[in-house]
């Protein structure tokens, strides 16, 4: 399954991406994508934070043949079961 992620926003503002197959992924973060996948409506953001300036917007997308899920996450709503994954694309990116 392709996963494709990217941050954007901070103080000075800038696009972090990568993109890498979930078998790329440790086990216990295949496991994440895995519950991610089985019920994404409980990943969906409940609301944007309008007023989060400088703060960091993260976005997961998943593809497997014709399903695809895409969720977005702010510095505020990002659930913690997904911030192991986030930090570990994160660094993929190469960038801080």
């Amino acid at each position: 399954m392709k996963l494709v992620y990217s941050r954007e926003g901070g103080l000075f503002p800038q696009i972090a991406q990568t993109e890498l197959q979930t078998t790329d992924l440790p086990a216990d973060l295949q496991k994440v994508v895995d519950t991610v996948l089985a019920d994404p409506t409980a990943y969906e953001s409940k609301s944007a934070n309008k007023n989060l300036r400088d703060g960091y917007q993260y976005k997961l997308n998943l593809q497997e043949g014709r399903k695809k899920v895409s969720l977005t996450f702010d510095d505020l709503n990002l659930p913690d079961d997904v911030q192991p994954l986030i930090h570990f694309l994160q660094q993929r990116t190469g960038k801080p």
